[in-house]
């Protein structure tokens, strides 16, 4: 079967075809869990809010006009929903892992203990810069990086003009950068 174009599979699932939006749900599905997973760090709870997100998003389907593409409405709806996860359950930290414990137990490719803590620490540094970002740059730092998109996708998701997008995505950079500079200064310190 040929894979459709999403405009085509949304006519079928307005049409009455349930099976079609199995198409989109397959299409979009990883790209989801990976925007989830930029804002839970958690992947149960990831995988839930995936799934909360394309239950939603069949069900508004009808409010989906096609001034956009797709994408960046369902984009648009999983950032939403994420940031609104965190906030319904009061995270003091918006991210609580990088990795379950499985993957924090899974050394893999030889690698040593001491480059794994390493790794582990790096991860730690990277989380709490992340939570010192505001809400919109947090959101254009992990759909930029998270998901790749470029300037003009993430504009088009965050509903913002090219120049706000990469104005944005700039003081998100600059922040990160110079929050983990004092991060690594201030751990120097203690040593």
């Amino acid at each position: 079967m040929k894979m459709q174009d999403d405009n085509a599979i949304i006519a079928l699932i307005r049409a009455g075809d349930k099976e079609a939006y199995r198409q989109l749900v397959e299409r979009y599905q990883q790209k989801v869990f990976q925007t989830c997973m930029g804002f839970v760090h958690n992947e149960a709870d990831a995988a839930d809010l995936s799934q909360d997100v394309f239950i939603k998003a069949y069900e508004k389907l009808h409010l989906f006009k096609g001034a956009s593409q797709f994408s960046t409405w369902l984009y648009r709806m999983t950032t939403n929903m994420a940031i609104n996860y965190i906030r319904k359950r009061k995270f003091r930290s918006w991210f609580q892992r990088i990795d379950d414990e499985k993957n924090e137990m899974d050394i893999k490719g030889g690698e040593g203990a001491d480059a794994h803590l390493l790794r582990t620490e790096q991860k730690k540094l990277l989380r709490r810069a992340l939570e010192r970002l505001t809400t919109s740059q947090h959101k254009a730092f992990v759909l930029s990086h998270y998901q790749d998109l470029s300037n003009q996708e993430l504009a088009d998701v965050m509903d913002l003009s090219l120049k706000a997008a990469e104005s944005l995505l700039f003081r998100a950079r600059a922040r990160m950068q110079a929050t983990l500079k004092q991060m690594v200064k201030s751990e120097r310190h203690e040593m």
